[in-house]
């Protein structure tokens, strides 16, 4: 670490259910940090699965380091309910939570009808359902044109109201899933007829097959790591992004902190306060997704949680603070003593992808990678695997990560170690 971990000792003693969580190392080191300083963790999932993709569950990094499993119907609230409640129906922890996009809004309303601390599950929901992002921000210079479409008859009055280029999502999916540009009404077309068949989430929940059309707008994306405490929004510090796989928008690299103009700074940080505020998000993280264009900042997307891909990780190096421990301290009710941010030195991973769909046979390079001065190589694949070339940042299949003197090293570094990666797999038949 750039920067020693901040002093966590509120955990002490202290109990946390997470619904369901995100997969990789990031998450796996913050389970570990939080149960060294006292914190026991019930992890409840629906499909244990899910993490070990066919590999044995007690050999997974996940299960060495949670305190109890419970298995139960992730979706069905009262379900959750019942699996962190007493014969009285009194809570058995001492706080409920989830960074999985999918199950954020399951958590909050678990927590608010338990009386445990959490974020309003309406803000939470406003927040994942992306058109109800755009409905609550309304005309404000940030927000974006959007039109939600039910029927491919409704395609027409689109391209009249946003014109092309623009961009087509599902309206609730997470890691860029189905996201792509469209530049003319034949590919609007083609990306109407796949998105609208997509009725269930990769977790398995219903969807309503509805297409949401946004204006595309030009500039730099950023993301801004806040966490809202009593109301009142602390940034971290600002994240680049680096996107490949045009018209879709997949995630290969990040670095931390951002340095930006005083003045734009200032106008970054207002702009995301203000949409937590117009969807009345007062308690938790968020991951705001903000595009800098010719005429300001526009608002991408607000996630409520913590950032993915080693985000949390180039910030905790960064500042000392480890956001994801921070999130699980408001949830056992705790004040996290977030101020001042200091920053010191740079952090970056670089995300990488299989060239080749397949079976994994082996990985070359990773002795030379590792020897790179600063770099961690964290590798979520192992030989038998199935390699994807999904169009969305589930075929990743591991980072690069490096902390440094300042963002660009950091990069440079992490950049070396993956070229020497080499991912050998045995191809698909035809």
């Amino acid at each position: 670490m750039t920067t020693p971990l901040a002093d966590y000792a509120q955990f002490a003693d202290k109990r946390i259910a997470i619904v369901e969580h995100m997969q990789n190392h990031p998450f796996v080191l913050g389970l570990r940090q939080a149960r060294e300083h006292g914190l026991e963790v019930w992890l409840l999932t629906g499909d244990r699965s899910w993490y070990t993709h066919g590999h044995d569950w007690d050999t997974h990094p996940l299960a060495q380091v949670v305190d109890r499993v419970i298995d139960v119907d992730t979706t069905e609230l009262d379900a959750v309910l019942a699996s962190v409640t007493g014969a009285d129906g009194t809570p058995l922890v001492d706080g409920i939570t989830s960074f999985s996009d999918y199950h954020t809004v399951i958590a909050a309303q678990a927590a608010r009808r338990l009386g445990l601390p959490g974020p309003d599950p309406e803000a939470v929901e406003t927040a994942n359902v992306k058109d109800r992002l755009r409905v609550a921000l309304g005309d404000v210079p940030f927000n974006i044109p959007h039109m939600l479409v039910s029927s491919s008859d409704q395609l027409e009055a689109a391209v009249r109201k946003l014109g092309f280029p623009m961009i087509a999502k599902p309206p609730a999916e997470a890691i860029s899933y189905g996201v792509r540009r469209v530049d003319d009404m034949a590919q609007l077309t083609e990306a109407w007829t796949e998105l609208s068949g997509i009725r269930k989430s990769l977790r398995g929940q219903q969807r309503s097959g509805d297409v949401l059309l946004e204006t595309y707008v030009e500039g730099v994306e950023v993301s801004v790591e806040t966490m809202t405490v009593d109301g009142h929004t602390h940034v971290f510090g600002v994240t680049s992004k680096d996107l490949f796989g045009d018209p879709a928008y997949i995630e290969c690299g990040h670095t931390f902190p951002v340095p930006l103009s005083d003045e734009s700074r200032d106008e970054l940080y207002s702009v995301v306060r203000k949409t937590l505020e117009a969807i009345g998000y007062r308690h938790g993280p968020c991951h705001t997704e903000v595009r800098h264009t010719e005429s300001g900042w526009r608002i991408i997307e607000a996630n409520p949680r913590t950032p993915s891909s080693c985000m949390t990780m180039l910030v905790t190096d960064v500042t000392g603070r480890s956001p994801i421990l921070d999130a699980w301290l408001l949830t056992i009710g705790a004040t996290p003593a977030i101020e001042p941010v200091v920053h010191s030195g740079g952090a970056a991973v670089r995300m990488i992808y299989p060239a080749k769909r397949g079976t994994l046979k082996r990985v070359d390079g990773v002795e030379a990678a590792e020897a790179v001065p600063g770099v961690q190589v964290l590798l979520h694949v192992e030989k038998g695997d199935a390699l994807l070339q999904r169009m969305d940042n589930s075929s990743c299949v591991g980072f690069t990560y490096c902390n440094g003197p300042d963002r660009l090293e950091a990069q440079a570094l992490a950049d070396k170690a993956a070229a020497y990666l080499d991912f050998v797999v045995e191809e698909e038949q035809a």
